[in-house]
């Protein structure tokens, strides 16, 4: 893959996503991947600048250390890799301010969250957390999961990997849940506050707010979004429910 390929997949990958036109968990997977692909055909280097906030002071000199040479992963560190990435290796400058770019740097964002976990363990473990094979990283209807090393994912997730098996094939959602868990160990800060299953919810409720709050109330649904909203008041309930029965039944065992 050369390095105009890859940077120009990145780019419709993330255009794609940011567009809907693949909704489905393999595109955030896939960006992942090439991610890594970045990393390990030495196209781009996963360096941070520990003193980019002084940049622009006259005494300020450079602190770059690789995201392997860190100790702690801090959000200021993933915005960092995240900007240069888009900048210097994408050649590209979205900014969040535009609504059509927001979502290309949300997405961008996530991945680089997930990867740099996915990479430093990889360091630590002295083994692949990404895994191949028959030549391929995807599994599941779709390729929606990617094989993960079950060790990574049974000491940071243990629910993911009860039996603690070698390898776990997971969706994007499960991936960054792993990630997460990795980041709170750490005491970093990890990945972004939204997961793709929380932007999603947040999307319809400004559609329902903005269909209720309109100059035309209901201007925006139809016939059947009525039902449609039932049925999801319904599931929202059960989800919040079993949500409280969760957290008592971890409470209980805690104290077991």
């Amino acid at each position: 893959m050369t390095t105009k390929n890859l940077k120009s997949q990145i780019i419709d990958n993330i255009n794609d996503i940011a567009n809907g036109v693949r909704k489905d968990s393999n595109a955030r997977l896939n960006l992942v991947v090439q991610l890594q692909e970045a990393e390990t055909s030495k196209k781009f280097d996963f360096i941070i600048d520990l003193n980019d906030s002084d940049s622009n002071k006259d005494n300020y000199k450079g602190d770059f250390k690789t995201i392997h040479q860190i100790n702690l992963i801090k959000q200021s560190h993933l915005k960092y890799l995240r900007d240069t990435f888009m900048q210097n290796f994408l050649g590209v400058k979205w900014k969040s301010t535009d609504k059509d770019n927001k979502a290309k740097l949300d997405a961008l964002r996530d991945a680089m969250a997930s990867y740099v976990c996915l990479s430093v363990n990889a360091k630590s473990m002295n083994k692949s957390i990404l895994i191949q094979k028959n030549n391929s990283y995807f599994t599941g209807a779709n390729k929606s999961k990617v094989f993960v090393n079950g060790e990574f994912v049974n000491k940071y997730c243990e629910a993911l990997n009860k039996d603690n098996e070698s390898e776990k094939a997971l969706n994007f959602s499960e991936l960054v849940r792993v990630s997460r868990a990795w980041y709170k160990a750490i005491g970093g800060e990890g990945v972004g506050k939204k997961t793709p299953f929380d932007s999603a919810i947040t999307r319809a409720t400004a559609l329902i707010q903005d269909d209720l709050n309109a100059i035309e109330p209901f201007s925006l649904s139809s016939a059947k979004t009525k039902t449609l909203i039932t049925y999801l008041v319904n599931d929202a309930n059960k989800w919040l429910q079993a949500h409280k029965n969760n957290q008592e039944a971890l409470k209980l065992k805690r104290s077991a």
